[in-house]
C-alpha cells in the first residue's frame, strides 16, 4: 500500500519527536558587540564573528547567535569548513521576521547572557521555536521605552537593523541614507529613532507588536536624531546651519555680520555671531567655520534647467551651462579672490583668531 505524500507543513514532525542522534548540537553565541554583530550579519560581512577553539562548535554543528539584552535571534548558522581560526558557515538563516530568545520555550531566560552548549533537550526545543515563530510570528512584544533610553535600546535597535528589508525592501548596505536628511552615513554610525509615540498621538509608544515596532523605528544620524529630542534653542539653530564646504563638519560655523559696529558685551551674548567690520569684501561670505577657519556662503546658483549644448527644434544652438565668473567659483569652494601681497590666497579670519 502506498501513501500519498503531501506538502503540508503539519506533516513533518517536530524536533522534539526525533531520536537524539538525528537533532543537531545547538551552541549558544549570545555576543556581548550587538552593532557590530548586527550589521554584520545584515550586510553579510565577513566581520560576523562565529566561535571557536577545540571547546567550541564543529563542523555540523548548529550555532544560534543571540542579540541584544532582551535577546532577538539574529542568525542560526549551521557550521562548515575552517578557514584558520575563523569558521565559513554552510548555511546562514537570518530570520526576517523578529524572533525573541524568551518565547522559544519555558525557562529561556536562564541562559541570558551567556554562551555554550545547549543540553539537548533544550537544543530541540529552540529549533522548533524558532521554526515555530517564524512561520506564525512572535509570541509576545517588548516594551522600547523612552527612545534610546530605555533598558531594550539595544534590543530596537538590532531589530531595525535586522529587519531592513522588511521596511525598505532592500538588504542593508554597508551606507544607508538617513531617514530626515538623506545622506549617506555608516550604518555603524546610525542611530535608532522610535517614531511611535508620535504616529500613535501619544506620550507612550506600548503595546505594539514586534513588526509595527520595527517599522516605527528609523534609522538617523546623529545630528538630526539630536533634533528629534529636546534640546536647546542653541543647539538647534547650530545644527540647522549649514555645514562647512572646507571640512564638512556641522555646528561649528558662525554667521559673519557686515557693516555693524559690535562691543565686548554684544560678542560675549552672540557667541555664534562674528562681526566682519565695515569693509566688505566681494563676493561677500556669510558664514566663517571656527574649525577650518574658512568663509563662505550658501546661495541659489542657477534658478533655470541647465541645457547641453545642441541643437534646438528651431535650428538655433541652446546654450549650455557658462563658465563660472571667478566671484560665482569663489561662492562655490569657499574662497574669496582676495590675495596676499605675494600672490597667496587670503581668507578673511575675525580677531583673535
Amino acid at each position: 500500500m502506498f501513501w500519498a505524500v503531501t506538502n503540508e507543513a503539519e506533516a513533518f514532525p517536530s524536533v522534539s519527536s526525533l531520536p537524539a542522534w538525528l537533532v543537531p548540537s545547538v551552541y549558544l553565541h549570545w555576543s556581548t558587540d550587538w552593532l557590530r554583530e548586527s550589521v554584520a550579519i545584515a550586510t553579510r560581512s565577513r566581520e560576523h564573528s562565529l566561535p571557536g577553539g577545540a571547546e567550541g562548535p564543529q563542523r555540523g554543528d548548529v550555532v544560534v547567535t543571540v542579540l541584544g539584552d532582551a535577546g532577538v535571534v539574529a542568525a542560526v548558522e549551521l557550521m562548515g569548513s575552517s578557514d584558520g581560526d575563523s569558521w565559513v558557515t554552510d548555511e546562514l538563516f537570518g530570520p526576517e521576521r523578529p524572533i525573541v530568545w524568551a518565547d522559544l520555550f519555558d525557562g529561556a531566560e536562564a541562559y541570558a547572557g551567556s554562551s555554550g552548549w545547549l543540553p539537548s533537550e533544550h537544543a530541540r526545543l529552540v529549533l522548533d521555536g524558532i521554526a515555530e515563530q517564524f512561520r506564525d510570528g512572535p509570541v509576545h512584544t517588548l516594551d522600547p521605552g523612552d527612545c534610546g533610553a530605555g533598558p531594550l535600546a539595544s534590543d530596537v535597535h538590532v531589530l531595525r537593523i535586522l529587519g531592513h528589508r522588511i521596511v525598505t525592501g532592500w538588504a542593508m548596505r554597508r551606507e544607508e541614507r538617513c531617514a530626515t536628511c538623506e545622506s549617506f552615513v555608516d550604518v555603524r554610525d546610525l542611530q535608532a529613532h522610535d517614531d511611535g509615540a508620535v504616529r500613535l498621538g501619544t506620550t507612550t509608544a506600548g503595546g505594539r507588536t514586534l513588526d509595527q515596532i520595527v517599522r516605527d523605528v528609523h534609522l538617523m544620524c546623529a545630528p538630526c536624531h539630536e533634533l528629534m529630542h529636546a534640546h536647546t534653542v542653541a543647539a538647534q539653530r547650530a545644527r540647522l546651519r549649514p555645514a562647512c564646504p572646507g571640512c564638512g563638519t556641522r555646528g561649528t560655523t558662525q554667521r559673519i555680520i557686515w557693516g555693524m559696529t559690535f562691543q565686548e558685551d554684544v560678542m560675549g551674548s552672540e557667541p555664534d555671531v562674528v562681526y566682519g567690520g565695515f569693509e566688505v569684501p566681494v563676493p561677500t561670505p556669510d558664514w566663517y567655520c571656527t574649525a577650518c577657519h574658512a568663509n563662505f556662503t550658501s546661495t541659489v546658483i542657477v534658478s533655470r534647467a541647465l541645457q547641453t549644448t545642441g541643437s534646438t527644434a528651431s535650428g538655433g544652438t541652446a546654450a549650455g551651462p557658462a563658465e563660472p565668473s571667478k566671484g560665482a567659483a569663489a561662492l562655490l569652494t569657499g574662497e574669496t579672490p582676495a590675495t596676499d601681497d605675494d600672490g597667496g590666497e587670503r581668507l578673511w579670519q575675525p580677531e583673535g583668531y
